[in-house]
């Protein structure tokens, strides 16, 4: 398994991964309408840094990191996969 930066062409892949999360509505605090642009948009914000999980070429997961708060927190981060 290979890790690795997200690219913008990774978007369709890696909104197939999100779009059944996001529209269950069980897991994170988002629009459960969120549409595919303004998935990618919030997944791939410049605060983060997001990442995808490639198996024999193929996107099979994804996850982004960003500071917690700014300031003296700046250290600690959230990750969401």
């Amino acid at each position: 398994m290979l890790i690795r930066a997200a690219r913008k062409e990774d978007g369709t892949a890696i909104w197939a991964i999100l779009e059944p999360v996001i529209h269950s509505g069980e897991t994170y605090a988002l629009d459960s309408d969120m549409s595919e642009r303004d998935a990618l948009a919030y997944w791939l914000g410049p605060e983060k840094e997001t990442f995808v999980a490639e198996e024999e070429g193929a996107i099979v997961g994804t996850y982004y990191m960003r500071p917690n708060q700014h300031g003296g927190g700046r250290h600690v981060c959230n990750v969401a996969t």
